[in-house]
């Protein structure tokens, strides 16, 4: 325990600057302290609520000088629901708080190995409200009506909501019919105090430029209503081309499709349009969630790979291959890998459908897969990996292979700057993009260069 302060303490703060969950960080007596919605630049009064020995969380019981960046969120259950961090903020603002958390990761994770002018601004989005074209959103029954809604941050506090504001109106449109229909036809959401109901979350994607709609019941159990109930849905709304039922009773479950799935309507995929080639998604194909800035991260990525005609790319963790489809016309070949199967097959089949016959979808862990391709000049290797980053096997690979240009497209600013601190030892910075894929969020979105040091 901290012998500076204690539990309760009421202190008077200077927010310094923005911590990567859109946290102001004050500092007393050297200990950094965690303030929700505090922002950089303010002085508040602070009660102290947990204390370790290496930081402390608070909480605002007064702002005495507010930031002229404050300002009121616009989404009536902002203060409760887990969505979004930063709708206090104005949006040109948290741009530059973006910039400035890739910056500090760097600095704390890869220290002055990089020179910090090579951070970008932030490419903002230019619609940054009704930009997510998926939810996944639990249902329940409350109080005798089906409702659906999110869970209050760090619990499993369930908050009821009308429509989100950051979601495609078409997907806020669609789930509101849903949950309609499932009053009529009685088709419960889950009751958590009675254990018992039908539908536990509902999954609604949206294309944004063929407004083709898949929706998924993901259920706790059959229901014998189901079929009649999506019959009056694709008749109330027309654009929706693919239904599914998926059972998993499981209520610990990480993901919320199983192998018990079944076609209810329609087709098996719904059509995305991104920089004129046709995606074919199934329901647990990975997809950016904001299509429009998708359009910005893949451009960035080829604009920096400045591939030749000769050279061979490798487009690592490739989902559905949208980088392929982005960069196989100045490339000679792209080896695509994914691991997980549904993803490779909408790859394939949208690479079909598109005409592309220089890519190759290879059914994969990124290990195996370059075994494959040891005798392959690779120029050029893309990544878009997950949270975790690439981790030190990869790295160790992509160090054996030595490819001239890495491509690293990164959803997390510590992971990154944790693989760059070793990429590094023999690879150059050249620049890094922060992209907001997210906007009102904290999360951070990025595209770097690197390229392979000159030994002489």
């Amino acid at each position: 325990m901290n012998e500076h302060m204690k539990q309760g303490d009421l202190l008077d703060l200077d927010i310094k600057r923005m911590g990567i969950n859109g946290e102001g960080i004050a500092y007393y007596k050297k200990l950094a302290i965690f303030i929700e919605q505090a922002l950089p630049g303010e002085f508040v009064s602070v009660k102290i609520d947990e204390v370790y020995e290496n930081r402390a969380i608070g909480t605002v019981e007064n702002i005495i000088k507010p930031s002229p960046d404050r300002v009121t969120p616009f989404c009536p259950i902002y203060e409760t629901c887990g969505g979004c961090q930063t709708q206090h903020i104005a949006y040109h603002a948290m741009l530059e708080h973006k910039r400035d958390i890739l910056m500090k990761s760097f600095d704390r994770y890869a220290g002055l190995k990089i020179n910090q002018k090579r951070i970008k601004p932030t490419l903002g989005a230019k619609n940054p409200d009704h930009y997510r074209n998926k939810a996944s959103l639990p249902v329940q029954m409350i109080r005798g009506k089906n409702t659906v809604g999110m869970y209050a941050r760090q619990s499993n506090r369930f908050i009821q909501m009308d429509e989100c504001p950051v979601q495609s109106v078409d997907v806020n449109r669609i789930i509101k019919t849903i949950i309609k229909l499932m009053d009529t036809y009685q088709m419960d959401g889950y009751d958590p105090k009675k254990k018992r109901g039908y539908v536990r979350h509902l999954v609604v994607r949206v294309g944004e430029n063929t407004k083709e709609a898949q929706v998924s019941f993901i259920m706790l159990k059959k229901s014998n209503r189901i079929d009649e109930l999506v019959q009056k849905l694709v008749s109330l709304e027309p654009t929706v081309v693919s239904v599914f039922e998926v059972i998993n009773p499981d209520l610990k479950s990480i993901g919320f499709f199983s192998e018990e799935i079944r076609l209810v309507h329609g087709k098996e995929t719904i059509k995305e349009v991104l920089h004129g080639h046709e995606y074919h998604l199934k329901p647990e194909a990975f997809f950016q969630l904001n299509t429009e800035q998708a359009d910005v991260f893949y451009q960035e990525m080829k604009r920096l790979a400045g591939l030749k005609h000769h050279e061979i790319a490798i487009d690592a963790y490739a989902g559905i291959a949208p980088v392929s489809h982005y960069i196989y016309d100045q490339a000679k070949h792209v080896y695509a890998i994914e691991m997980d199967q549904a993803s490779c097959e909408s790859a394939k089949l949208s690479l079909e459908k598109n005409g592309i016959e220089n890519v190759t979808v290879l059914q994969s862990d990124f290990k195996r897969a370059l075994s494959g391709l040891k005798e392959k000049k690779i120029d050029v290797m893309f990544f878009d990996p997950p949270r975790v980053g690439l981790g030190e096997e990869t790295i160790e690979l992509i160090l054996k292979f030595k490819p001239s240009r890495l491509i690293y497209g990164s959803c997390n600013p510590s992971t990154l700057a944790k693989d760059l601190n070793t990429l590094l030892k023999d690879y150059d910075l050249v620049e890094t993009v922060p992209i907001d894929m997210f906007p009102y969020t904290s999360l951070v979105e990025s595209v770097s260069l690197l390229t392979r040091k000159i030994t002489s």
